[in-house]
């Protein structure tokens, strides 16, 4: 008699438990989410010495303050996968789900912001450019923005290389895309293409029009990004025009977090 008494105690708690699962789980589902972009990341004393006033050009200690505070959150990080099956109403994504991307492909996204991310238990993505690909692979030099390599891109811990076009990174009389007509434009992707995947694609500057989005969804790209629209993505937007905050060397930590949290 004990014994039911114990499998039926049991059992209720087990649904109890189950439903209380369910609820919270619905209750921290979102529809919008903060993707964050960088660009360089360099040694404090190198950002003193060489960038100072770039704001393109985050230190390492602000970039690792910044992770820091996302763990101490609680946030994790998601994959540009995970937003695409998000997007696509195939996954759940919560209210501590970010996404962290890196803009040009320069080596100091390896060299400094991945061991940051491994530390944190994080993932990011990085957006190269393919005409910029390092030839070889070089001894780091702080002082230049230096690109990285195919070799450097290979089997990076918690980290996907995508693409940020092939030669489109030029604004000398207007942004290059929309100087490009749709033969070249393809043209472009189908090179980058060659180099690294276009399955997701941020635009250089974060400058698109109805033109490169058309080429982009028929050549296979499943999401692109703008850049400086500074609000999170909404599972509603645009697949072709997903919005990034613009992480920049100004941005304080306080500010950072009202960022990802409005």
């Amino acid at each position: 008699m004990i014994k039911k008494q114990w499998i039926k105690l049991s059992i209720i708690v087990l649904f109890i438990s189950y439903g209380i699962q369910i609820i919270w789980q619905k209750s921290h589902e979102v529809s919008e989410i903060p993707i964050i972009g960088y660009h360089h990341i360099v040694e404090d004393k190198d950002k003193e010495l060489y960038y100072k006033q770039n704001m393109w050009v985050n230190s390492l200690s602000s970039f690792e303050e910044q992770m820091k505070l996302l763990h101490d959150k609680g946030y994790h990080s998601v994959t540009l996968d995970d937003v695409y099956e998000w997007r696509m109403g195939r996954k759940k994504l919560d209210d501590k789900s970010i996404v962290i991307t890196f803009d040009d492909g320069f080596y100091s996204s390896i060299k400094y912001a991945q061991p940051v991310l491994e530390k944190y238990g994080f993932e990011g993505s990085v957006f190269v450019i393919g005409s910029q690909i390092a030839k070889n692979r070089v001894k780091y030099k702080p002082n230049i923005r230096q690109h990285a390599s195919l070799e450097d891109m290979e089997n990076v811990p918690c980290m996907k290389f995508y693409s940020h076009s092939y030669d489109l990174h030029h604004k000398k009389g207007g942004f290059k895309v929309n100087l490009l007509n749709e033969e070249q434009l393809i043209k472009d992707t189908k090179k980058e293409a060659s180099y690294v995947s276009i399955k997701y694609y941020a635009y250089p500057y974060g400058k698109y029009n109805d033109l490169i989005q058309k080429v982009l969804k028929n050549e296979g790209t499943k999401l692109a990004f703008g850049f400086n629209e500074n609000r999170k993505a909404k599972i509603t937007d645009n697949p072709y025009a997903l919005p990034r905050f613009n992480v920049n060397a100004y941005t304080k930590l306080d500010v950072f977090y009202q960022m990802i949290c409005q």
